[in-house]
């Protein structure tokens, strides 16, 4: 005998030695009364009796049917999904070019503005060095002695009929 053999009838041997006890066959009484009632009360068990089909009056005949042997091409949806696609594809490629395009016109407009700046600040640094230079005192008083202009011998100072301090309001007539 093989070792599974051997097995297998030391198995059957020791079941058919066991007595089963009380609460195993309460159990198994309770297992088969609850099959019986599903037999009976269950899909099994239900009476199914032939309904007959119901009569319709017929007004029209039906169509002859017809063979078809091959599927009508869909031309407006495949121009619409290619009209979109060539749309989307123009969209992409185009809108990148015109951005590209607007910067670039940017850039040379800032480049003409920067130019012009520089200029403006150099011809302002030549104007203020002129002013620096002929406003300087030597040359002032030179251009005043060419025109006939001398120092005052005399200083005179007019004092107005008010005499109040600063921030002080004083009505008219009082």
């Amino acid at each position: 005998m093989t070792g599974v053999a051997a097995r297998s009838a030391w198995i059957d041997a020791w079941e058919g030695d066991l007595n089963p006890s009380a609460a195993s066959r309460r159990s198994s009484v309770r297992t088969n009364a609850r099959t019986r009632a599903a037999r009976y009360y269950g899909r099994e068990a239900t009476a199914r009796l032939p309904q007959p089909a119901p009569e319709r009056e017929r007004t029209q005949s039906l169509p002859k049917p017809r063979l078809v042997t091959r599927r009508r091409p869909q031309w407006p949806m495949i121009a619409a999904v290619l009209l979109f696609a060539a749309v989307l594809l123009g969209v992409s490629i185009v809108s990148p070019m015109l951005l590209s395009s607007g910067a670039a016109q940017v850039e040379s407009k800032v480049g003409r503005m920067e130019n012009d700046h520089a200029q403006l600040s150099a011809s302002i640094a030549a104007l203020s060095s002129q002013i620096s230079a002929l406003s300087a005192p030597d040359r002032v008083a030179e251009q005043a002695t060419q025109l006939g202009l001398q120092p005052a011998d005399k200083v005179h100072y007019v004092q107005s009929g008010m005499a109040g301090t600063e921030g002080d309001t004083t009505v008219a007539g009082r």
